[in-house]
């Protein structure tokens, strides 16, 4: 299965020339940046991802960003910057696509769906709510078809290739400042770091890059805070906690704090702590997909075989930290 897993590196780097020769192509100076050249994919993935990615980073060059005068005029430095990010978050793959050009605009792309009749008008619609008219068949705001991103693939192609990979795009964007577009995949076969933790008899994986420490609590560590629930007090600060064995219905080795372990885990700079019975070590793991059974559990986002062969559930820190803590307990 390993032989299988490519890291997304090449890929970027074949953006990397696309972009040099576009910008060569549009007379635009271009700054192109990469990160997460490391994450591993399957490698039929990263060869489903080659065309998507082409394509937006030719709409990008081709109409997002500007020339250097026009750059110069609104205040802007002449060299545009273009990133591709790949990073493991909350349980995906999610590739990053941004710009600081134009950015999307809001009113040309209503006044377009108004106009071919997709909406009645853009009263009450958010601006992701406008944004995402884009992926719609034959949509398309440009005033020209130009020799690189009018050949007949439009973003509707391009989330068709994501969604038959089970994955989505999310749009950010802000009026001449630049755009994001964030490709969410699932991580199939993805490599991720992970701390195996033991709850009861089971085993749960927590991803790395979401531990910020691990500690076993004393007395006066673990308070229960009124219309908060139980927390706990670190580094001066008090992080609800969320204890494992009531939110996956398991039994513990013991309902004893001071017998159990606390990991601090952090999700999009908030923290909070699970409670674990057991710290079982660090592991590179290879994500599987589940079953039916567990594929639409809440906070599970996949498994893995262990080193000793045991199966664990790999852990959605994301969407386990969203949770009230009622819902957690139940």
């Amino acid at each position: 299965m390993a032989m299988r897993l490519v890291p997304i590196g090449p890929l970027f780097s074949r953006m990397a020339r696309l972009v040099r020769d576009l910008a060569r192509q549009f007379g635009k100076r271009v700054e192109m940046e990469t990160h997460g050249d490391e994450i591993e994919l399957d490698r039929n993935i990263v060869e489903e991802l080659a065309d998507p990615l082409m394509h937006m980073v030719r709409n990008a060059l081709d109409h997002g960003l500007e020339t250097p005068e026009e750059r110069q005029a609104s205040g802007k430095n002449p060299t545009a910057r273009l990133l591709l990010k790949a990073q493991h978050q909350a349980g995906q793959v999610v590739i990053e696509i941004a710009d600081d050009g134009r950015g999307l605009n809001r009113e040309r792309i209503q006044s377009k769906a108004i106009e071919k009749g997709l909406i009645a008008s853009g009263d009450g619609l958010t601006d992701a709510e406008i944004y995402n008219l884009i992926f719609l068949p034959g949509f398309s705001t440009a005033a020209e078809v130009t020799n690189v991103s009018g050949r007949g693939v439009g973003m509707d192609v391009v989330r068709r290739h994501i969604e038959k990979l089970r994955g989505r795009i999310e749009i950010r964007s802000t009026r001449g400042s630049g755009s994001t577009f964030l490709l969410k995949l699932p991580l199939t076969l993805a490599i991720i770091d992970g701390l195996v933790v033991g709850v009861g008899e089971e085993r749960y994986i927590v991803p790395l890059f979401a531990v910020r420490e691990m500690f076993r609590p004393a007395q006066e560590t673990i308070w229960t805070v009124q219309q908060r629930g139980e927390m706990a007090l670190v580094r001066g600060g008090l992080l609800p906690v969320l204890r494992l064995y009531r939110r996956f219905h398991v039994t513990p080795r013991s309902e004893d704090p001071l017998q159990s372990v606390l990991v601090v885990a952090e999700v999009e700079g908030q923290r909070f702590c699970l409670l674990v019975d057991e710290l079982i070590g660090k592991q590179e793991v290879v994500i599987k997909t589940l079953g039916e059974m567990f594929r639409n559990v809440p906070g599970v986002a996949g498994g893995a075989i262990l080193g000793d062969g045991r199966v664990g559930l790999i852990l959605d820190v994301d969407r386990l930290f969203k949770e009230k803590p009622g819902d957690a307990s139940r």
